[in-house]
């Protein structure tokens, strides 16, 4: 097989670009990358060469395109074990997680751009939709918190957290507040040695985008 390449958006604030960076990284799966700059020609006229969806995140394998995050994360777990939970009923249960953030929580991530550059910055104020998204999130995160124990969703980190690390940047970018058992959740989704070597990533980017945030 031909090694993957994974075509994404800036580190800085893609988040749908982190979550099969980070399924494949803890996979062990080897991979060549390519970053490109968001909202420019030169990100519009690649992914157009290689995606009929000319999305991030895209991954090729020889001539052959996976153009959705969700779609790299399975390839992925057809490589390798592991990566949902082994019961049976625990893995519907994750891929049921993974696709709320997958299809959801439009509003925290409308109002809420991930920016690994921004700490401890809260917005003005948050909209009532917003409020209502985080609670939704808490809800599903405590569901799966308190059947496992912790410290991921299902005990052992898997897909579902993948899909989760970008919103633990955003709780942590605009100093969102949580109840302790959901910070130290969110806290533990930053402290894999994967996600560090992602901020690193981030942190030698020099490509920003002035109007992350939507207007008001």
């Amino acid at each position: 097989m031909a090694t993957p390449h994974l075509i994404l958006g800036n580190a800085v604030y893609s988040s749908w670009s982190m979550r099969p960076w980070l399924v494949l990284k803890t996979a062990g799966i080897e991979f060549t990358q390519e970053f490109l700059p968001l909202r420019t020609d030169e990100f519009r006229t690649r992914l157009a060469e290689v995606s009929p969806f000319a999305l991030v995140p895209t991954m090729t394998i020889g001539d052959q395109v996976i153009g959705d995050c969700w779609a790299i994360c399975e390839w992925a777990a057809e490589q390798v074990p592991g990566l949902w939970p082994e019961d049976p009923m625990a893995r519907a249960e994750a891929r049921m997680l993974a696709g709320q953030m997958h299809a959801g929580f439009m509003n925290i991530r409308r109002e809420l751009p991930m920016d690994l550059r921004r700490f401890a910055d809260p917005r003005d104020e948050l909209d009532e939709s917003v409020l209502s998204d985080i609670e939704k999130l808490a809800r599903g995160w405590r569901f799966a918190l308190e059947k496992s124990g912790g410290p991921f969703l299902f005990g052992e980190w898997s897909i579902a957290d993948a899909m989760y690390t970008p919103v633990a940047t955003r709780f942590r970018s605009y100093d969102i507040s949580l109840p302790p058992d959901l910070q130290a959740y969110s806290t533990s989704l930053m402290e894999t040695d994967e996600f560090a070597e992602w901020e690193k990533l981030a942190e030698a980017e020099d490509w920003v985008i002035e109007d992350i945030l939507p207007k008001r």
